[in-house]
């Protein structure tokens, strides 16, 4: 089964209903995001829960580095 990974920057505003499967922005790190609303007697909080996906970061690296971006970019002189 393939998953779209989505890679996100600093700062950026995103829509937590849509997405599962996020990438960091420089350096391929993978994981999954879950959201809740909790509702309490001082009003509702949404709560995330984050999971490191090892393959995917695995996989997202390896090609990170073949094409030489993120953290393997070369560095200029």
């Amino acid at each position: 089964m393939s998953q779209v990974v989505i890679r996100r920057y600093d700062h950026e505003w995103v829509d937590v209903t849509a997405e599962r499967c996020v990438e960091c922005c420089d350096c391929g790190l993978v994981h999954h995001e879950d959201y809740r609303i909790v509702r309490g007697e001082d009003g509702d909080h949404i709560i995330r829960a984050v999971v490191r996906d090892n393959r995917l970061t695995a996989a997202r690296r390896r090609s990170m580095r073949l094409q030489h971006e993120g953290v393997f970019a070369k560095k200029r002189k």
